[in-house]
């Protein structure tokens, strides 16, 4: 949910400010829809570039890219994925699976299993930001 002064398109911005700049749009899945009407202001993706390209360095400020990260999709799923794995891998180094039945401990070591191949191919794709 869009609140004021939020904003939508972080992928955009990431790509505006990639050095070497790539030509290329970024693929994005999200969708946006207004559920009554709303006041906003949009930038068009060469607008957007070439504000980025004149204030460059206003876009080097460590709130901006606070900001960014924490509305961004990716970088939230990403930081799930994380903290989900860690937690399970302190369960499991705690030993806290101690009373369930084999059935029970089974299904959960697949569920393990499947987080953590998820949970690898997510760490090879790290979101980058481009504001660094």
């Amino acid at each position: 949910m869009l609140g004021a002064g939020g904003f939508f398109g972080d992928e955009l911005l990431s790509w505006c400010l990639r050095r070497p700049f790539l030509d290329r749009l970024p693929a994005s899945s999200a969708t946006f829809v207004c559920t009554e009407p709303t006041q906003a202001f949009g930038l068009d993706a060469p607008h957007l570039r070439y504000i980025t390209e004149h204030f460059r360095y206003k876009f080097a400020n460590e709130k901006l890219k606070r900001t960014a990260r924490f509305y961004s999709a990716n970088w939230r799923t990403w930081a799930a994925v994380n903290i989900q794995l860690a937690w399970r891998r302190y369960k499991a180094r705690t030993g806290a699976t101690s009373g369930r039945s084999i059935d029970q401990t089974s299904e959960i070591e697949q569920n393990e299993r499947r987080l953590r191949r998820y949970a690898a191919m997510f760490m090879s794709l790290r979101p980058h930001d481009h504001l660094e």
